[in-house]
């Protein structure tokens, strides 16, 4: 199976990234294929989107409309985690925000790490926890979930000064997540996704504006095109498929969305899975 890492930046505007100084992504998205006009789902609500990113359906459908730290989740719905799980792949996930844990059933996850953030720093740690676990246990697929933006977002406004320094503090740590991993060395070679649950207006994610609906698809790797960006119309339910696709495995019959097929250089095939001593 193919290693994937895939890094939600919550709350992540897509002209943020023209105003703040992001030097890792701006270098991802030359190396890798990129689009700005990703389509959020309504509503525009963390859990909501994340459950939309995960289970490759609309709100509707996955029955989670609210962030709710008990979701009456659909029958239908089949997560990343466990669809990847009975696969054979290894899995871990990194978050700050409790509710997210509900991203994977019992069973489906192998290591999990939790730790609020309350300051800066925190963010760093968060990474650093990551860096250790990947390099360590070199799992198929993590996830890795920044929440500072969103949080500096709500307190003092989508695109001012704190919001466009958040989101330097949120590149430098995937920076250091990166360079610590070595993520596309031979020997690891990972592929990586960035993606953004929504975007934000004011102080808020509510509305139907292009502010809040359109976010940033970053994707870097060995079967990734370089300096590629993506004409086809692309949206959140379009996430799980592509990580499957870029893991070598098929999607699950009852996602709706379809692979971003058009950014790879070929199509991936499922590598020897990963073994553990």
């Amino acid at each position: 199976m193919n290693k994937t890492l895939l890094v939600c930046i919550d709350g992540f505007r897509v002209d943020a990234i023209e105003k703040a100084h992001t030097p890792v992504l701006d270098d991802l998205m030359k190396k890798g294929a990129s689009c700005l006009t990703v389509k959020t789902v309504t509503p525009s609500l963390t859990l909501p989107s994340h459950f939309s990113i995960f289970t490759s359906l609309a709100p509707y459908s996955h029955g989670v409309l609210t962030n709710t730290a008990m979701p009456d989740i659909s029958s239908l719905s089949q997560s990343l985690f466990a669809h990847i799980k009975q696969h054979g792949g290894m899995t871990s996930s990194f978050y700050s925000w409790e509710h997210l844990r509900n991203l994977a059933l019992p069973g489906t996850m192998d290591y999990v790490f939790l730790n609020r953030l309350s300051r800066e720093k925190d963010l760093i740690l968060l990474a650093g926890a990551a860096t250790a676990h990947i390099v360590a246990q070199r799992p198929d697929f993590s996830f890795v979930y920044y929440e500072w933006l969103d949080i500096i977002g709500h307190r003092h406004g989508w695109m001012s000064k704190d919001y466009l320094t958040a989101l330097e503090l949120t590149d430098q740590a995937i920076g250091l997540m990166l360079d610590g991993i070595d993520l596309f060395s031979d020997e690891n070679s990972f592929n990586l996704v960035v993606i953004s649950d929504h975007g934000g207006k004011e102080r808020h994610h509510l509305d139907d504006s292009p502010e809040v609906t359109n976010v940033p698809f970053i994707a870097c790797g060995r079967h990734i095109r370089e300096g590629y960006r993506i004409k086809d119309e692309i949206c959140l339910l379009d996430m799980a498929p592509t990580v499957a696709q870029l893991l070598g495995i098929p999607p699950h019959f009852a996602w709706e969305g379809k692979p971003v097929s058009e950014m790879m250089k070929s199509n991936p095939r499922q590598q020897p899975l990963t073994k553990v001593a």
